[in-house]
């Protein structure tokens, strides 16, 4: 399979497969393949990736309730939402999953649109693996402090190692996530994508907890496993902006 056919094969999933789990060694193999092959300015990685593996299943659901979409999303991320709010969603949310384990038809999901008030949520983040990628702490990692460039003292000479790039974490992620996500789909994966999210303590989940301080130090999160082609897959309907509205040749 070529670049260009692993690029158009990957696609945004809503449901993972829980009957058919990838194993935990094709994961390190492709996280490996994709630490060395990601290129990084002068080799420092100013992001961590967290992998949650299907023993997290559980807490998931917390996750997959922080991204509550459409218009209810307002009513539970801002600080007014109450723990009785999110009690009432955890039913919607349950009622939700199941509605979509027993739809065959589009005036089921019809109608399941109209009882839920539209409802819906980013279900991917229940997959297999989720990857979370934050900001890093620090620039320079141990092993980097035992080289023998770093001790000479030539990297606190030349880099300003207190005063990172603040926006280079995130071009960083947006880099690794996409050799990642090319490395697992020509393995016969699925990748998904998620940033909508929010962090309350009502729904605490410990895989969302660096953005309790600010939400922008969780760039956004990536589920891997095997697509579930027996349920509906929510979509974006924006349409691609045309070629020449974003390439400017000069």
């Amino acid at each position: 399979m070529s670049l260009e056919d692993l690029l158009k094969k990957r696609t945004n999933v809503s449901f993972f497969r829980e009957d058919k789990i990838p194993d935990k060694k094709v994961i390190e193999e492709i996280l490996e393949k994709a630490h060395n092959l990601t290129p990084h300015k002068n080799n420092f990685y100013m992001y961590d990736i967290e992998v949650y593996g299907p023993e997290h299943y559980e807490e998931k659901k917390y996750v997959a309730l922080a991204t509550v979409c459409s218009h209810a999303k307002h009513q539970y991320s801002n600080k007014y939402a109450k723990k009785e709010d999110f009690e009432k969603l955890e039913k919607i949310y349950d009622e939700w999953v199941d509605c979509h384990k027993n739809m065959k038809t589009r005036e089921q999901f019809i109608e399941m649109r109209k009882k839920l008030n539209k409802i819906h949520f980013n279900n991917q983040v229940r997959a297999p693996y989720l990857l979370v990628y934050t900001k890093k702490d620090k620039m320079i990692t141990k092993s980097q402090q035992e080289n023998d460039y770093y001790k000479s003292g030539r990297v606190n000479d030349i880099f300003q190692l207190d005063k990172p790039n603040p926006t280079m974490w995130l071009i960083q992620s947006g880099m690794h996530s996409m050799v990642t996500s090319s490395l697992a789909v020509e393995k016969g994966l699925d990748v998904s994508f998620c940033k909508c999210f929010f962090y309350n303590t009502h729904i605490h989940s410990n895989i969302l907890r660096k953005s309790l301080k600010n939400s922008n130090d969780i760039a956004f999160l990536m589920g891997i496993g095997y697509g579930d082609d027996t349920k509906h897959q929510y979509k974006s309907w924006v349409e691609k902006p045309l070629l020449n509205e974003i390439v400017k040749w000069k």
